[in-house]
């Protein structure tokens, strides 16, 4: 009997490890790859990844994604099927990075419309392997939202639908009087797990095994077995529910995780029955074993060369500390896109104080998708600037723009159109409360949208702040006529994720694209003022020199830590305190883009220059986000 083994991964971002096990890290997942090799063999296994590796990232905001091509190479990957993030920098750069590599990339369904083939960036619509005997056809499907989340894409780009142009070209490629006469079919997908399961149900003649990408979560389908690590009852920290919600009644189907923390060790178990002098071949059994990748595993040396040749250049900046929280960052993609969070209300609020000083109207609210906020992890203690790109590493610009509320309204309607699924058009809101009915029809959730402001900003001393800033007051009910100043980011202003209504020829743009600050780097000048505003507060009450002044300071800040820590993280999400600081650090006016070296200062030069030289003070720049009721679900 035939066996094949298959180890299969999608949507990888990160080359470093991260804090938390499993750690991952593309050198020990080399590590990996090359022991299932050597177990298995080159002729009878296979490597297969489902998309999406060149973005985002820290440092594809560097390198445009150059910097996954030598891992990537370096894995021995049999097929690969092109992600919609693979996309973001561009066709032409993405093209020249396909070329780099040394294995094909997949796109199966998305075609020129003129000529019905393959239309993009070199992908194949397949590749035939043979392994073990056997003759594999490999297909690269995406569903339609894939293709509508990538802007400037070229005019004669055509979906097709993943089940029908599946249908037809698998029928090609298993035509025993074709070509290809292929044995197996298996299907790459860079596809959201219910459009899996119905790729499963509907192709289940057709294709033999799916193996899927786009969402973050670890799933392996009924139709296989489970050997070890993984529970389909289990509610996991993985993203899955455990619920059986999606129709799968025995799909063939796994998808992997993310970012080298994990991946799937698929073994095949092939029959084989001879009819009409040709001999069949099909699929008797399908285990799947999920590996972690964690810290017990050594890193491969090769690699791990070629990862520090690649990100040397970064490493230093990207581990200087800027921030410190006293209560968890949660940026998991399975929290962040279903419901409310505390450091998505402190960026939405980040957002609705930056432009405020600056712009003739005021800013009646700011909103974020939860696709924003793209790391995946979870923070707590010191924030180093890799960590804050790592969550931000989109190079869109904040925007601000006018809008009625009608277009408010139904961008917010679409934005809850997809729970529970883990869509990124999940809404992330400062100024705003939001009540909706997740069980009602999409399209129809809403149930009530008001406008709100801080009830309490009192910041005075440090000895009178409050544990709790201040509840946000609701001010009057969102009115459908009215318009209204909204800050957002650029790429949701054009009406991408499902934000469509923001897009109409009405809206007008008070801080374009061109005049707007990246959102990172918008985040990164907010610590900065905040850390000169905290610091001067007590230095400027010292009557010494301006070092004695600022050494002062900081001892004072060192001494008080324990005890009030706590208090000022809290009194630094606070309205007044976020546009003080923002303002110190950008100035009277809307930047582009700065280094933080270059943020513009009202200090004295001198002063300025001594506080350069103390060490970081993460009392100074403590924050303390928090659950406020903005996003309510209700049952009517």
């Amino acid at each position: 009997m035939p066996k094949l083994q298959i180890l299969h991964f999608n949507d990888v971002y990160h080359l470093a490890p991260q804090k938390r096990e499993p750690v991952g890290g593309a050198a020990r997942f080399a590590t990996v790859i090359k022991e299932f090799r050597e177990r298995y063999g080159v002729e009878s296994s296979c490597v297969f990844f489902s998309g999406d590796a060149f973005n985002p990232s820290v440092e594809s905001s560097v390198s445009k994604g150059a910097h996954m091509v030598p891992a990537m190479n370096a894995f021995g990957i049999d097929a690969a099927c092109l992600g919609n993030h693979d996309f973001d920098f561009g066709v032409p750069t993405l093209k020249g990075l396909v070329a780099m590599s040394n294995f094909p990339w997949l796109l199966s369904n998305v075609v020129d419309s003129e000529t019905d083939g393959p239309a993009v960036a070199g992908g194949k619509k397949f590749v035939i392997l043979e392994k073990n005997g056997l003759k594999i056809g490999i297909v690269g499907l995406v569903e339609k939202e894939w293709l509508e989340t990538i802007p400037n894409l070229p005019p004669n780009l055509k979906h097709k639908d993943f089940v029908s142009a599946g249908k037809e070209l698998i029928a090609q490629l298993r035509d025993p009087n074709g070509p290809h006469a292929v044995d197996l079919i298996i299907a790459l997908t860079h596809c959201r797990l219910p459009n899996d399961v119905i790729l499963a149900s509907k192709c289940k003649d057709d294709i033999d095994l799916i193996l899927g990408g786009h969402d973050h979560f670890y799933y392996i389908g009924k139709g296989c077995d489970v050997i070890n690590g993984w529970s389909r009852e289990a509610e996991g920290s993985d993203g899955w529910t455990g619920k059986d919600d999606v129709g799968d009644d025995g799909a063939r189907l796994v998808k992997s995780g993310t970012d080298f923390r994990e991946l799937s060790i698929v073994e095949l178990d092939i029959d084989e029955n001879t009819n009409e002098g040709r001999t069949l071949k099909k699929i008797k059994n399908i285990t799947v074993t999920r590996r972690e990748v964690t810290s017990s595993i050594a890193e491969d040396e090769h690699l791990s060369g070629l990862i520090d040749s690649a990100t040397s250049d970064i490493k230093e900046k990207m581990a200087k500390p800027i921030a410190y929280t006293e209560k968890t960052w949660d940026c998991r993609s399975s929290i962040l896109r279903t419901q409310e969070t505390a450091f998505g209300n402190f960026i939405a609020d980040l957002l609705f104080y930056a432009y405020k000083p600056c712009i003739p109207h005021n800013i009646d609210c700011a909103i974020l998708c939860a696709g924003t906020i793209r790391s995946d992890s979870i923070y707590d203690g010191e924030i180093t600037l890799g960590d804050l790109l790592e969550i931000f590493p989109f190079e869109d610009t904040v925007v601000v723009i006018r809008v009625t509320g009608r277009q408010l309204w139904d961008v917010l309607q679409s934005a809850v159109s997809k729970v529970p699924k883990q869509e990124g058009r999940f809404p992330i809101v400062s100024g705003l409360k939001i009540e909706y009915n997740q069980n009602a029809e999409p399209g129809d959730r809403l149930r009530n949208v008001w406008l709100t402001e801080r009830q309490i900003d009192d910041e005075d001393e440090d000895e009178n702040i409050s544990d709790d800033p201040g509840p946000h007051r609701i001010i009057g009910k969102l009115d459908m006529q009215k318009t209204y100043t909204v800050c957002t980011r650029a790429y949701l202003a054009s009406g991408n994720d499902g934000y469509k209504a923001f897009a109409e020829p009405t809206t007008q743009y008070l801080v374009d694209d061109e005049n707007g600050v990246i959102l990172s780097t918008l985040i990164r000048r907010y610590f900065i003022g905040l850390y000169y505003i905290n610091a001067m507060k007590y230095n400027m009450s010292c009557k010494a020199r301006t070092k004695e002044a600022v050494i002062k300071a900081a001892n004072s800040w060192k001494k008080l830590a324990e005890s009030k820590r706590e208090k000022s993280a809290y009194g630094n999400i606070s309205s007044r305190r976020i546009s003080s600081a923002l303002s110190l650090s950008m100035g009277e006016h809307v930047k582009v883009q700065e280094e933080e070296e270059e943020a513009t200062s009202t200090l004295n030069p001198a002063v300025d220059s001594e506080l350069k030289k103390v060490e970081f003070v993460k009392d100074w720049v403590t924050v303390a986000p928090m659950i406020e009721g903005r996003i309510v679900t209700v049952d009517f």
